[in-house]
């Protein structure tokens, strides 16, 4: 997906020229969106602009964890994404998601403490979206929060800190799914076929981040492949 972006002269993202996006198998209608132009134009800026902002951040990032918390946080800067956080797979007996970092206001923070997560789909913590990436290697689009019910463990928990929709993106390396980036939304059905390509484009340049600084380099072959 190539991304062209251009900037008013005091450097704030006015918009992109990019590829069209077609519409992806595995995101779900959206039907519970505002679906007039407009709209539909500002999501994909502020999409874009979390985009650019996480980019940058993924440049200025000296080490690993400096580079998950500052992308997360950047993500976390434009209106409608609330949380955004990145978990590492790992091949214990539960199948945890491990948090490594997690950005947004500090209310909404809250709502990642003391959650558990699992890649297993035997488990109850496991069918959430971040548990389905992992395990199919694709994006996970939960269109609404309040009805979809694999997110039934975490529904009431969600709808506290206002949470409505979320995107998981499995971030592979060598055909093995490492790590995962789940950002959430205040908005339901906020994330469609272009804001879902984004993320991905942005998984991917964290691969490479995180690659450059050595870290999946004694985790190729224990994770699961995609």
């Amino acid at each position: 997906m190539e991304i062209l972006a251009y900037f008013h002269g005091s450097g704030k993202l006015h918009g992109a020229v990019h590829d069209k996006v077609p519409r992806m198998e595995n995101v779900p209608p959206n039907e519970s969106a505002i679906s007039s132009d407009d709209d539909i134009e500002e999501r994909h800026l502020w999409a874009l602009e979390a985009y650019v902002s996480a980019s940058r951040a993924l440049i200025r990032s000296k080490t690993p964890q400096a580079l998950i918390e500052q992308v997360c946080k950047a993500i976390t800067e434009k209106p409608p994404y609330l949380i955004a956080w990145m978990g590492l797979v790992q091949n214990d007996p539960e199948k945890t998601i491990k948090i490594l970092g997690v950005s947004g206001s500090v209310v909404a923070r809250d709502y990642a403490k003391e959650i558990t997560l699992s890649w297993d789909s035997t488990r109850e913590d496991g069918q959430g979206p971040a548990g389905q990436s992992v395990r199919s290697g694709e994006t996970t689009v939960l269109v609404d929060t309040l009805t979809d019910k694999n997110f039934l463990r975490w529904r009431d928990r969600a709808h506290k800190y206002g949470i409505r929709s979320v995107v998981s993106i499995p971030v592979h390396y060598r055909k093995n799914v490492t790590c995962v980036l789940l950002v959430y939304a205040s908005t339901p059905g906020l994330f469609d076929a272009y804001e879902v390509r984004l993320f991905e484009s942005l998984a991917d340049e964290i691969t490479a981040g995180l690659a450059k600084f050595g870290l999946f380099e004694n985790m190729a072959g224990k994770s699961p492949s995609a």
